[in-house]
């Protein structure tokens, strides 16, 4: 019988470094997801894919809900996938709850995990979050700057490569001539300064004239809203949606020549294809990944 486990991170959110960490993890046709979005996955049977509500007391219920009558299937281990799924800057509700739900899965005696997970801001005075971190039986971090937060809290670890790192992609022989531009665009929507630094950072590697230049979607719903900016900026720039598609990914970065962006998984998949990249981003991972490949890194 297939060993039962619940998955939680930022799934069901068309994101596609959430979406392949998701694929990496997801191995026993018998266990479910908690989805935090309305895309849906053709790799999981729809019954074990459970939507979330928006609202954050149905939401509550909702998660313990499940997690009852999942332990009453046999569930035996909840596993946080990826994701900065834990920061003290995250909304008090967001750390009560993240903190009553793992304390329920210890009650019900099923193991809690947290597999190459990020660390946001983190402070001892948090409580919420640090205890619940405490009550996690094993974590692992993707990246330095969350391992020495979690020293900080005295919170055991071990530091992981990224869990898209284990997907098994293949480069395609072929010409590569592609820069590909990625961009985090609910970050930028929301703040003109780091919108205008990445402009500059973009300036820094490419001529208005340039061919060849796609602006990459990691996030359908958020990134396409400054393709149209960009397009000003680099009239023969081209979009294209990416999927989660191994083989759409394979053909894709088989022939890009480098990356100019902020997605971080745009740049770990970079990494995969051998291909030179420059990262841009308010966020130490994408910073500790430029840094241990030796590759430029602009701070947002």
């Amino acid at each position: 019988m297939d060993e039962i486990k619940l998955f939680i991170g930022y799934y069901g959110r068309n994101n596609i470094g959430d979406d392949l960490m998701l694929k990496v993890l997801y191995k026993e046709p018998s266990s479910y997801v908690f989805l935090q979005g309305e895309n849906h996955y053709n790799f999981i049977n729809p019954e074990k894919q459970i939507l979330l509500s928006q609202k954050p007391l149905q939401k509550l219920f909702q998660k313990v809900y499940n997690l009852v009558h999942l332990k009453i299937k046999g569930c035996n281990q909840v596993v946080f996938g990826g994701g900065t799924q834990f920061s003290s800057n995250s909304k008090i509700f967001t750390q009560i709850d993240i903190f009553i739900f793992i304390l329920i899965c210890r009650i019900l005696r099923i193991k809690v995990s947290a597999a190459s997970i990020g660390i946001g801001a983190l402070s001892k005075k948090n409580i919420f979050i640090v205890f619940a971190l405490n009550l996690i039986s094993q974590i692992s971090v993707r990246d330095l700057t969350s391992s020495k937060k979690l020293i900080g809290c005295n919170i055991k670890h071990k530091v992981v490569a990224d869990l898209v790192y284990d997907l098994d992609l293949k480069p395609k022989k072929t010409e590569k001539k592609f820069t590909l531009i990625t961009a985090t665009g609910p970050v930028l929507k929301l703040n003109d300064r780091y919108t205008q630094n990445f402009y500059r950072f973009l300036e820094t590697y490419l001529k208005r004239k340039d061919e060849n230049i796609i602006y990459c979607i990691f996030q359908k719903g958020e990134d396409e809203y400054l393709y149209e900016p960009l397009k000003m900026k680099y009239p023969n720039l081209e979009i294209l949606e990416l999927s989660s598609s191994v083989e759409q990914i394979e053909t894709v970065f088989s022939k890009v020549k480098q990356v100019v962006g902020m997605r971080y998984h745009s740049l770990i998949l970079a990494d995969i294809f051998d291909v030179p990249f420059k990262g841009f981003s308010y966020d130490d991972k994408v910073k500790d990944l430029c840094f241990i490949k030796n590759m430029p890194f602009h701070k947002a």
